[in-house]
């Protein structure tokens, strides 16, 4: 099935734990999430920078149920509504345990798509096919 945007049911929020995650980077940045159940993966955003970083983002990635934390620029956008766009996003660090870092490279791959999925907006998107840059 892959990623999809949705809003996170309660269930899922209070199962997640992803309400305390959120708490350390300042609270959720909203309820819904990029997410692929079948492999146990999920992407959300949980502190947006402000004013000249205001391009700056932290995400929480659940990978196969590890959570990874990811900071993120976004260089540029292009699309209007309702037709395809594009981002242009740099990797700014990432905090993988110990244990993953042998693996760095497939956890960027899913990054990559769940960026993709996540468009330019998550369960908010204006577009419709999306692709993405992803600096590393």
């Amino acid at each position: 099935m892959g990623f999809v945007n949705e809003f996170i049911a309660e269930a899922d929020y209070e199962r997640t734990g992803i309400k305390d995650i959120a708490k350390r980077f300042g609270g959720p940045i909203d309820r819904s999430w990029t997410i692929d159940r079948e492999r146990n993966m999920y992407l959300h955003c949980v502190d947006r920078g402000r004013e000249e970083a205001r391009n700056h983002s932290t995400w929480i990635f659940c990978w196969h149920g590890e959570l990874v934390v990811v900071w993120l620029a976004l260089m540029e956008h292009r699309g209007e509504r309702g037709e395809p766009g594009w981002s242009h996003w740099k990797l700014r660090g990432i905090d993988l345990p110990p244990h993953l870092q042998n693996r760095r490279e497939e956890v960027l791959a899913d990054l990559e798509e769940a960026l993709i999925a996540y468009k330019d907006f998550g369960t908010y998107s204006v577009n419709t096919n999306y692709t993405i840059t992803l600096d590393i």
